[in-house]
């Protein structure tokens, strides 16, 4: 359903955490959204437990 907003343009700012545990097949968040970081500013902090944070936030908003 996120992956519909994004395309739609309904998103502003969002904060992705990615933890690097794999449960099942898992789930392919960026799928079909090519050019994300063209319409957001993106900021990722990873932490030492291997915790990705990344940060969107909509360009010119």
């Amino acid at each position: 359903m996120i992956r519909d907003f994004i395309a739609a343009g309904l998103v502003d700012h969002m904060h992705i955490v990615v933890v690097p545990i794999l449960l099942g097949r898992g789930a392919r968040l960026w799928d079909k959204l090519e050019g994300l970081e063209n319409m957001f500013e993106i900021e990722a902090v990873a932490s030492p437990s291997g915790v990705m944070h990344m940060t969107f936030s909509r360009r010119g908003a």
